[in-house]
């Protein structure tokens, strides 16, 4: 489910939806800001086959399979139905998004491209669309997934695309050697059975919150900084 929602997120949001933010941004700026070199040593105005490819190996790929592991961990406890995956790309703007990318109040990018508050606005709702992405792919795929055995193995196959993120495979690897193990050592549960208590279920929400309002003033400082520019 992780992979092919990675693999998914990255080739249908995280990579062509850089590179069109991107794009936008080169064309509202002015003209001081055409032919500038960016933090990646890309060229503002100029879109390269390399500097595209180098998006999705350094940004689309890291970012799809990211956001679909920490979607699988949190999975339990963000909301039921079409807004989890929303609330997942709101998570992970809100904890990642000052830190590392794409909203990184150092990166010398938002002292060239302009107007800053178009960057925040459209960096904001490619991650939330992420987010959603992901939700939906991992959910079509766990609806129709099927016990291995070895008539599905052929269900399996889209595992390979690991291969395309190989730090993301390596993890693969463990996990499933863990998983396999775990298996020999205690039986999965009947369907049906695996509900979690009430206050396990609260717990969890009450630590995301708590995490999201501990990084909120980082974010709003980032925010800000970027917008006024």
């Amino acid at each position: 489910m992780a992979t092919v929602a990675a693999v998914a997120s990255a080739f249908l949001v995280a990579w062509p939806g850089g590179r069109l933010v991107m794009r936008l941004l080169a064309l509202t700026s002015p003209a001081s800001a055409q032919g500038r070199l960016t933090e990646a040593q890309a060229i503002v105005g100029i879109p390269s086959f390399e500097g595209t490819m180098a998006l999705l190996i350094f940004a689309g790929l890291p970012a799809g399979f990211a956001a679909a592991f920490i979607y699988m961990l949190l999975r339990p406890w963000l909301p039921a139905g079409r807004w989890a995956g929303p609330t997942l790309g709101v998570l992970l703007l809100l904890t990642f998004g000052a830190s590392v990318d794409p909203l990184r109040p150092d990166n010398i990018d938002f002292d060239i491209v302009e107007p800053g508050w178009l960057a925040v606005v459209l960096f904001a709702g490619l991650a939330v669309f992420h987010g959603a992405l992901v939700a939906a792919v991992a959910g079509a795929v766990s609806d129709r997934l099927q016990p291995l055995a070895r008539k599905t193995w052929k269900s399996y196959l889209p595992l390979l695309a690991a291969v395309l993120f190989p730090p993301a495979g390596l993890v693969l690897g463990i996990g499933a050697l863990l998983v396999i193990g775990w298996a020999k050592i205690k039986p999965p549960r009947l369907e049906g059975s695996s509900r979690r208590p009430r206050a396990v279920l609260q717990a969890g929400r009450g630590i995301l919150l708590l995490a999201s309002l501990a990084v909120l003033p980082m974010f709003v400082g980032a925010v800000t900084s970027i917008a006024t520019r």
